[in-house]
């Protein structure tokens, strides 16, 4: 059976009781997985592998496992980690192994059979659903990470085969960082809808300089930015997707997307000029060193502003829409899996790592370092640069679980730069309608085979 993200209760569904949690109290192509599925084994070894974690610990024979690690911001952050987890485990090794173009190195991997020990993924990803599908990862629900996490992301992320294959870790949002000096001296507020903050921009060109930095030679980072002006309206689109797969919609006769983009080339007035050539971790350095006044981006930046000036002032407040009564996105961010190839020993100590990931110590010291609300149990998310959205989570925030089919993205990504060379939104929107059908189409014939 093809193993999906549960999403009946996605579109309604507050963050209010995920938030409380740390407060201390952007579908699947695959085929059904091999008869000796990952969870298959799991079931009938449970008990070895149990024995085989407790001898990994008290052995003190050396054990190095391997973690795949797709998150580049977050690689200060994970050493951090497992650097208390090895003063833990001393005879356990953790190689964080960071890699350009991991999602291909990945999926190579899977086909040869040497999936690493243990991988960060991101819970809604095509090829993180793939992966499970297929047998490429193994099942969590035995292995003693699980109880520590808030119950709704188990059951959200839970496979239509009843088992969890990730480690939910981390959540993230989108907004737009502002340079809080900058905005002092000149005299301006927060924008609460989107006129206050075209005319903040205004103002900011009539000066002769900067409003937003918009680093388009990244293409994602314009995807990204179609998303969070359109979040707002419409925080979960797992229901829009529905109907443009049934025929229901389209692209370019949705309302929300048609305005976003109007929205999107807007913003380019107010930018820095040529954003084709500006790149994200330039851009990053830019703003961070005092080139313009704000940039859009979510709290995944945060650190690396921070590296990259100390001294920098900034916060983030959401990204207004028309009426000023916003909806904020919560996405999930990382998640931890364990790949489905390691000897007994090393699943074992990747075992032992996924444990002590779900620990609160851990997970708190993760969300201290990136800037992230947790999915773990007892965490106190402290996101001073994120205030301005973490005030209205529990009354705006929907979690947004939606998946896309396999290749749709990259599909969106690699046309993407085209409208703000020509603007032609209808084009593009009436391409990309096509392109989801076929995706969708490819994903619904595989899963026939």
């Amino acid at each position: 059976m093809k193993k999906r993200i549960l999403s009946a209760i996605l579109a309604a569904f507050m963050v209010t009781a995920m938030f409380a949690g740390c407060n201390g109290n952007e579908a699947s192509s695959a085929s059904d997985a091999p008869e000796s599925s990952a969870a298959s084994k799991q079931e009938e070894s449970k008990v070895e592998d149990s024995s085989s974690e407790a001898s990994v610990a008290d052995s003190g024979e050396a054990v190095e496992i391997e973690f795949v690690q797709q998150k580049r911001e977050a690689v200060d952050s994970f050493d951090a980690l497992i650097k208390d987890f090895q003063s833990k485990n001393p005879n356990i090794t953790v190689t964080q192994n960071v890699v350009p173009d991991a999602a291909t190195i990945l999926m190579t991997r899977a086909a040869t059979g040497e999936m690493p020990d243990v991988l960060m993924h991101w819970p809604t990803d095509s090829q993180y659903i793939q992966f499970a599908n297929q047998g490429r990862l193994r099942a969590l629900d035995d292995v003693g990470c699980m109880e520590n996490v808030l119950p709704q992301y188990i059951d959200v992320l839970k496979s239509a085969d009843g088992h969890n294959y990730c480690l939910p870790f981390s959540c993230n949002f989108m907004g737009v960082y502002y340079d809080t000096d900058k905005f002092e001296a000149a005299g301006y507020e927060v924008p609460k809808t989107w006129a206050d903050l075209i005319k903040i921009a205004e103002d900011i060109k009539s000066k002769g300089e900067v409003a937003f930095m918009l680093p388009d030679k990244d293409s994602w980072v314009i995807s990204q930015l179609w998303s969070n002006i359109e979040g707002k309206n419409r925080p979960d689109p797992t229901q829009f997707y529905a109907d443009l797969r049934s025929g229901a919609t389209t692209f370019q006769d949705d309302e929300l997307s048609v305005d976003s983009w109007k929205k999107i080339l807007q913003l380019h007035e107010y930018s820095q000029g040529d954003t084709l050539s500006l790149g994200y971790d330039q851009c990053i350095s830019d703003f961070a060193t005092g080139t313009g006044y704000m940039f859009i981006q979510g709290i995944w930046a945060s650190s690396s502003i921070e590296a990259a000036n100390p001294d920098k002032h900034f916060n983030m407040f959401p990204m207004p829409n028309d009426s000023g009564d916003i909806k904020q996105p919560i996405g999930l961010d990382t998640a931890i899996c364990a790949g489905a190839d390691s000897s007994p020993e090393k699943a074992a100590a990747a075992d032992l790592f996924l444990k002590y990931m779900s620990t609160t110590e851990a997970a708190q010291m993760y969300s201290d370092l990136d800037h992230s609300p947790s999915c773990i149990q007892g965490v106190k998310a402290e996101i001073p640069q994120g205030q301005g959205i973490v005030d209205i989570l529990d009354e705006k925030g929907v979690l947004s679980v939606a998946s896309l089919p396999a290749g749709f993205e990259e599909t969106k990504r690699s046309k993407i730069q085209q409208v703000i060379i020509d603007g032609d939104i209808t084009a593009y929107l009436t391409t990309m309608t096509e392109d989801y059908l076929a995706a969708c189409a490819a994903e619904d014939e595989q899963a026939a085979e």
